[in-house]
């Protein structure tokens, strides 16, 4: 496996280096991680190792700092790939979407209207079988004086084919009135949490985002999403960009949910990738592995995104109110900026 590059930002105001990776796919980063992690320095291997025993005695002790249900054992969340929260996730989700309808109704203008969907005879769009359905009536053959013909007409009305057709003729949906010029919209978002955050509080900022992709989807706006893993310390910060989703690609929501919000992935095998991350830098990780200061993910986007305005950063976000709010500030932003053009 080929070692992804190397990037470096040198902040001289603030003393503070910043290296950083991309990755095209969840599964690269995965690949990247298991590779490194193999090879680590002896300082990070110990680094490892103490993750690894701390691990397996928090498991021991019934903690459910890595979210509910407690995994079993190290190995376990070594092998994590599905998010096991969608019983958190039907709880949570409806009071998101209610609060976002809330939020949006507040906002003065009628911002990125929702396309309606229209009918027409044309052949544009997409079949609507239930719209057929409205006016589906039997057609019966005609007589014929072909013997044959009369044979197979009469074999069609007893097995009940090819003799329907309905009276609706607008029968192809399609959005109407729905922009197809919208600027492209780049998503990051800052996985995980400090020591402090609940394991289940991670859930929101995943969801929010999902939230926050079918809105503009539907609208015309291709978004792609980003996770943004890393940690600060002794003036250096380490970062791994993971593409989620491509512009043209639907959203998988266990990936984006697994990356950006599941204590069980980020609190071991993100772990993990902090230690992986900083030894490809050349850095020796504290035992602590660092932490997350407060606007990390902004700042290193921005420094990152010079010159382009279609993104947006979802910091974390514990609650319901602070998710939301995170997403209805994307929408108005984003709108803002395309009604200047």
């Amino acid at each position: 496996m080929k070692a992804p590059l190397i990037h470096t930002i040198q902040n001289n105001k603030d003393s503070l280096t910043t290296s950083y990776s991309t990755f095209d796919s969840v599964q690269a980063f995965n690949d990247f991680v298991d590779t490194q992690a193999a090879g680590l320095n002896t300082h990070n291997r110990g680094i490892l190792k103490q993750i690894n025993q701390t691990t397996a005695a928090t498991i021991q002790n019934g903690s459910l700092w890595y979210g509910s249900p407690s995994p079993k054992n190290v190995g376990e969340l070594n092998a994590h790939k599905y998010f096991l929260g969608m019983e958190l996730l039907r709880t949570i989700q409806p009071k998101i979407q209610e609060k976002l309808s809330e939020y949006i109704k507040l906002m003065d203008n009628q911002i990125l209207s929702k396309p309606k969907v229209a009918y027409n005879d044309r052949g544009l769009g997409v079949f609507s079988f239930d719209r057929a359905a409205m006016g589906l009536y039997r057609l019966q053959p005609t007589g014929s004086k072909n013997p044959m013909k009369n044979a197979i007409n009469q074999l069609r009305i007893e097995l009940d084919t090819s003799n329907k057709t309905t009276a609706v003729k607008s029968v192809f949906a399609y959005f109407k009135d729905r922009k197809s010029s919208y600027p492209a919209l780049r998503l990051y978002l800052m996985a995980g949490g400090n020591a402090g955050v609940k394991g289940d509080e991670l859930v929101y900022v995943g969801l929010a985002c999902a939230e926050l992709v079918e809105f503009m989807e539907i609208r015309g706006v291709a978004v792609e999403v980003n996770a943004l893993l890393g940690t600060s310390f002794h003036n250096n910060v380490a970062m791994g960009v993971i593409r989620i989703k491509r512009f043209q690609d639907r959203l998988d929501k266990n990936q984006l949910l697994v990356m950006t919000s599941d204590p069980r992935y980020f609190r071991y095998r993100g772990f993990k990738a902090l230690i992986a991350l900083s030894d490809h830098f050349g850095w020796n990780i504290p035992t602590g592995l660092g932490s997350i200061k407060e606007h990390m993910g902004k700042d290193f986007v921005t420094q990152i995104t010079k010159g382009q305005d279609r993104y947006a950063v979802f910091e974390q976000s514990y609650s319901i109110h602070a998710a939301v709010k995170e997403v209805t500030q994307i929408i108005k932003t984003y709108t803002e900026q395309i009604h200047k053009k």
